[in-house]
């Protein structure tokens, strides 16, 4: 009965419960919206990183990972092969490749240009990664003098298919080298690093460039679909010697993870306070709700209700308003998202190559989380019943007698 009467006492202003349940509803649809669009974003940042830069672990010299960003060729892996051979034995293990990263600048005869210089075994790195089905124009790998080039680097530097560039950096030794390389394919991926300031080439002319004799800096190792990726590091640490390390591609980019999180914290919040102003509303409905029927709660109280009956009665109905608002927030939420999981939007042309700081272009596809959606609908129903407690107050402590009065 008291379910009933609250239904009743919910659509007796219809304006007013509506513009309440789509105050909360806005503050509901945020949440999924945002989370949606950061679980897109670290998805396709995960797969930046899987297929271009690390794949799902990455092993290195004890020592290496600590500099990395230095790039020091003092700390690597002087004989890979016995190395690889033992990680490609773990079962669950799809590839392993090795590669050589090291900073350098190219020259076009006119300009010059700092790069990210990255050596690859061209009969192992499709195993790992998909640079060779990123080339758009030209050709891969073929000839020991051929070079990759990102899109973007191209366009800055006036550079084409069988342009010829000189690269420039330094060895172990610290003496400065230069190799010319004839530029055979044009790189275009998701990912911002590879087409604004990567340049691919062979491992043994990188090796010798850099007076690496066999060493590379460091095994990249892509794992098999089922395989998961704390258990499988923990495999490959035992197969090895000690004087290695095996990191997961979260560890090696923990701090664009960090950013991650902190965005995700940030935009949650701003969607928190949308829904606070929103439960302020519910407040005002449920406090004028309580003013304009003190004679129907006076009567109530008369015929026998306690105050238990008068709290279940208002409770309900916050519960229902908060019901229509989750509902209607998910709705619009859901409706949202899959515009971005579909669509997406492309913002490029806005921020053209601008570094946002994270391995993604400004493409913003979004990624469904079915939990949260659960997760949102329950919190709006929480938040109403919780944020209606202190109205029903004012009507407990009604008597009989006084809000007769008002009849």
């Amino acid at each position: 009965m008291l379910l009933k009467l609250a239904w009743r006492n919910v659509f007796r202003h219809k304006r007013r419960t509506q513009i309440t349940a789509a105050a909360i509803s806005i503050g509901l649809g945020a949440m999924i919206i945002s989370n949606t669009m950061m679980n897109g974003m670290d998805s396709l940042a995960s797969y930046n990183i899987i297929n271009y830069e690390t794949g799902h672990l990455e092993v290195f010299a004890a020592g290496y990972y600590r500099e990395e960003g230095l790039f020091p060729l003092d700390t690597i892996i002087d004989e890979p092969d016995p190395l690889i051979a033992a990680v490609q034995d773990i079962p669950g293990v799809k590839g392993v490749t090795a590669r050589v990263k090291f900073p350098a600048r190219i020259s076009n005869g006119i300009d010059e240009y700092p790069v990210l210089g990255i050596g690859i075994d061209p009969a192992t790195e499709s195993d790992v990664f998909k640079i060779e089905q990123s080339v758009v124009a030209g050709h891969y790998l073929e000839n020991p003098e051929d070079i990759l080039i990102g899109a973007e680097l191209a366009k800055t530097m006036d550079i084409d298919i069988g342009s010829l560039i000189t690269v420039i950096t330094r060895d172990r030794n610290g003496t400065y080298n230069a190799y010319d390389f004839i530029v055979s394919g044009v790189l275009l991926t998701d990912h911002p690093l590879f087409d604004v300031n990567a340049v691919v080439m062979d491992l043994d002319i990188t090796q010798e460039l850099l007076s690496l004799n066999q060493g590379v800096t460091e095994l990249s190792v892509r794992l098999g679909r089922a395989a998961n990726v704390q258990t499988m590091q923990s495999r490959i640490t035992e197969a090895i010697d000690k004087g290695y390390e095996v990191l997961t591609y979260k560890e090696v980019y923990g701090s664009i993870f960090e950013v991650s999180g902190f965005k995700r914290l940030m935009q949650f919040i701003i969607a928190l306070v949308v829904v606070v102003i929103a439960a302020v509303g519910i407040i005002n409905t449920m406090l004028m709700a309580v003013i304009e029927r003190i004679p129907e709660i006076g009567t109530l109280k008369a015929m026998g209700f306690g105050n238990k009956e008068i709290i279940k009665l208002f409770m309900y109905e916050g519960g229902i308003i908060g019901m229509f608002g989750s509902v209607l927030g998910c709705m619009y939420g859901l409706v949202a998202s899959l515009f971005l999981v579909i669509v997406g939007i492309d913002l490029t042309s806005f921020f053209n190559t601008a570094d946002m700081g994270y391995p993604v272009k400004f493409i913003m596809k979004g990624q469904i989380d079915p939990g949260m959606v659960g997760i949102v609908f329950v919190f709006g129903i929480v938040v109403s019943l919780l944020v209606t407690l202190w109205p029903v107050r004012r009507a407990t402590r009604l008597q009989p007698v006084d809000a007769l009065r008002h009849v």
